[in-house]
């Protein structure tokens, strides 16, 4: 849970660069207290949450929120989720999958796989964007809320199929 006044973090882990300036801007018109950092590929993330490489030193990193891509060239977001949500010390993170497929079996993997939400670009990445203009200062700042046991696989079918 985060900390009373302190900035939330988000990270944004996607290749295409029109995405990062779309949410990075919606971010930046929201009330939102935040720092963002972009990452462009699944592999330099997971060395940033867990302090290697180039973040060497700087220890283990949670973010308060994770938008992660599904589909990246080295290392995609269903990997990258897998990695986070077998790791103890960072399965507690919200993420946030964003992707271009619009395929239910792949959608409904990624919820099963932990994700918070998946939001389909194409579809909804404006609409994510305005969201995070309107309701992200309010999010963070009144609604707390902790992730309980994974939904049952029929909860989560209902869900999708609802969509």
């Amino acid at each position: 849970m985060r900390e009373a006044g302190r900035k939330v973090s988000i990270v944004m882990v996607d290749d295409d660069e029109d995405d990062c300036f779309l949410i990075s801007d919606a971010l930046s018109e929201s009330d939102l207290d935040h720092t963002l950092k972009l990452i462009g590929s699944g592999v330099e993330f997971l060395d940033y949450l867990r302090g290697r490489g180039k973040y060497e030193g700087r220890g283990l990193q949670c973010p308060d929120l994770v938008l992660l891509d599904l589909h990246m060239p080295d290392l995609d977001g269903k990997e990258v989720l897998r990695e986070i949500r077998t790791d103890p010390r960072l399965r507690h993170m919200d993420i946030v999958v964003l992707t271009g497929s619009t395929d239910r079996a792949e959608l409904m993997e990624c919820y099963e796989q932990g994700a918070t939400a998946v939001f389909v670009k194409s579809q909804w990445l404006d609409t994510f964007a305005e969201v995070i203009r309107i309701s992200s200062a309010y999010w963070y700042k009144f609604v707390t809320f902790q992730l309980g046991p994974p939904l049952h696989e029929s909860t989560l079918l209902s869900a999708v199929e609802a969509l």
